[in-house]
């Protein structure tokens, strides 16, 4: 009778032993997986270079932006990447402001440097922005290893309660790695400024 009962007992502590130990390998796996987790997500803020862009227009369009018939304002650039950061001008990098300051600020050059006056406030047409897309692929060109960041716009002129004309601008530019990513940038907005100046329907409308 006691060599049955001492049966019993065992029986039941390692039963329980046995069900305790898929939860403590469950409790083990999912500390491992948020470590993985924890490990990835610093590594990728500590991988983000921060660059200057300090974007300058210094391209050369020759479109006359002086005589305009309607006064032009640019107005808000918008996010629609669905980022944190809203510096983050493409993998790996970010920018000393919001992506979207540079490319409104970017906008604001290429028109004066056409010798537009742009108004502050009630003007009869406004150009808003929204940033779809950014993205950072390094490709041969040639046999050079070159950055190619496309910053994709989606560019609208609003006025008279509507929107008038709209379009999606596909800012490519290049630049041979050992120049850097600040190149690449500079080159991608150099390169939207030249696909918005040399619009026809665009030009149409304000001209």
């Amino acid at each position: 009778m006691v060599f049955g009962l001492y049966q019993c007992r065992c029986s039941i502590i390692l039963t329980s032993r046995n069900l305790t130990w898929p939860v403590e390998r469950t409790y083990m796996n999912l500390r491992k997986l948020i470590l993985v987790i924890f490990t990835l997500l610093s590594f990728s803020v500590i991988a983000a270079e921060e660059i200057n862009v300090n974007y300058s227009y210094g391209a050369n369009h020759t479109t006359d932006f002086s005589s305009l018939r309607v006064s032009l304002g640019i107005g808000a650039v918008t996010d629609d990447r669905g980022d944190n950061n809203p510096n983050l001008i493409a993998e790996g990098y970010t920018a000393e402001a919001p992506l979207t300051d540079i490319v409104r600020n970017s906008l604001i050059q290429g028109f004066e440097h056409g010798g537009a006056e742009l108004a502050d406030s009630g003007a009869d047409m406004q150009l808003v922005g929204r940033i779809v897309s950014s993205q950072l692929d390094t490709v041969d060109r040639s046999g050079v290893e070159t950055l190619q960041l496309t910053i994709r716009t989606n560019i609208a002129l609003q006025g008279r309660g509507r929107t008038i004309w709209e379009t999606t601008l596909f800012g490519r530019g290049t630049a041979p790695v050992e120049d850097g990513m600040v190149a690449a940038v500079h080159a991608a907005l150099d390169r939207m400024i030249r696909e918005l100046v040399n619009d026809d329907y665009f030009l149409i409308e304000i001209q």
